[in-house]
């Protein structure tokens, strides 16, 4: 893997860059947002980068959506929970590029604002489980991934304390944005987005690539 050859981890986010998930989290969410009134983006990154637990709160508290915070959380695990384990498929690249990572003895985390849950499920369905030494998720870690501390703790379970070794692959350019600031290297797949995102996505990151195939040997 002459591409990354000093490096010592690999971090990736799952939902849009591992996983084609986000239309379903979208379908998800559509009578959530339904119910909110307009936010702004600041608004939707925090709900979308928070613990699913918190962003059940979110909804639930300030915005008044559903009963309570659980019938929220209830409405997500109801849709999407099945969609992991049954329906969810890889990312273009995706399998092949975390295989090749792993056969390179590359330790990989996934590190995720979705539950552990959603994410055993789906990337057991895809076949690229066993390919990462943790999963590493906000809710149980407590913080967001707007928050500097998750990649510290990112790095502890690589066994790495360099973050300039260490790979940080997301389709958020909010993500993007904390990580490069943390000092991680910073890869953003743009599969798919608008060319405003794509346009954040190479402010921040250090490569950008349309889908990770581009990652892939030639």
């Amino acid at each position: 893997m002459t591409r990354f050859p000093d490096a010592k981890g690999f971090i990736f986010d799952c939902d849009g860059t591992l996983l084609d998930s986000l239309d379903a989290w979208e379908e998800a969410e559509r009578d959530l947002f339904a119910k909110t009134g307009p936010l702004t983006q600041g608004q939707e990154d925090e709900i979308h980068s928070a613990p699913i637990e918190k962003a059940a709160e979110i909804f639930h508290e300030r915005y008044g959506v559903g009963e309570s915070s659980e019938a929220v959380l209830a409405h997500l695990d109801g849709y999407l929970l099945p969609f992991y384990g049954q329906r969810s498929q890889p990312m273009p690249g995706a399998c092949e590029l975390v295989r090749m990572i792993h056969e390179q003895g590359i330790p990989c985390i996934v590190l995720s604002s979705s539950p552990r849950r959603y994410l055993d499920a789906g990337l057991k369905h895809v076949g690229i489980r066993d390919c990462f030494i943790e999963l590493v998720t906000t809710d149980e870690v407590g913080v967001s991934k707007q928050d500097p501390a998750i990649y510290q703790h990112a790095l502890e379970v690589l066994g790495c304390d360099d973050p300039g070794a260490v790979y940080a692959v997301d389709d958020a350019p909010y993500a993007i944005a904390v990580m490069s600031a943390f000092g991680l290297k910073t890869i953003g797949v743009a599969a798919g987005c608008s060319q405003e995102r794509k346009k954040a996505l190479e402010g921040y990151a250090d490569i950008v690539v349309e889908t990770l195939c581009d990652l892939l040997p030639s």
